[in-house]
Parts: structure tokens; sequence; C-alpha cells
């Protein structure tokens, strides 16, 4: 089901803004605090997001959900804009958990 009620005003407002989850060592080498806007990037595309910071995300990785809408997201893009839709070299499989991305401030991103 994942986007289908993704353009329900409700559920909308549940969610808040699309956020990108770092570890907290990750957060304070950057200089980012809770609710600061920064872009995802790389050669595919870019996705402004809200940081969360959470112990429950590994060191050096940044977790952002799926199922927005791009069209009802900043940017106009959601997480799949940075996928850049190659198979994996294990049974050709989706590599769309496994994308790179720079994580850039907003103010810079401009």
């Amino acid at each position: 089901m994942n986007s289908s009620y993704g353009n329900d005003p409700v559920i909308r407002r549940r969610l808040g803004p699309p956020t990108v989850a770092l570890h907290p060592d990750d957060a304070a080498r950057e200089g980012l605090a809770e609710g600061d806007q920064v872009v995802l990037a790389n050669g595919e595309g870019r996705v402004p997001v809200t940081v969360a910071i959470s112990d429950r995300t590994l060191p050096g990785v940044v977790l952002m959900h799926k199922g927005r809408w791009p069209s009802l997201s900043p940017g106009d893009a959601n997480v799949n804009a940075l996928v850049p839709g190659h198979k994996s070299d294990i049974a050709e499989s989706t590599t769309v958990h496994g994308t790179e991305a720079r994580l850039i401030r907003a103010e810079a991103a401009e």
C-alpha cells in the first residue's frame, strides 16, 4: 500500500515533513540538529528533507522512508529520485535499499 493514501490530508498531517534519520554521532560531526533542513543528492537527483536524529540508525547510514507523493513533497521529489534503477549483483534484485547520496545543508545546496 506504500503510497496509496499519500494524498490524504489527515495522513499527510500525521506524517509531517519528509525526514532523514541520522545517528547522533553523524549529526554532531556534521553540526546538524533535529529539525535542520538538508538535501540528499546524488547523480540521479535531489531531495529536500528535515533532519531527525535517532540512535536506531547506524553510524554512517541515513534512513529515509518511502511512500510520499513527489508532487506533494518539497522539491517535487521523494526518495525514488535518488535511485538509479540498477539491478544488484545478487539475483538481479533491486538496489533501492542501498542507494548512496550526499547530505548537504539546505543553504549550501542552493
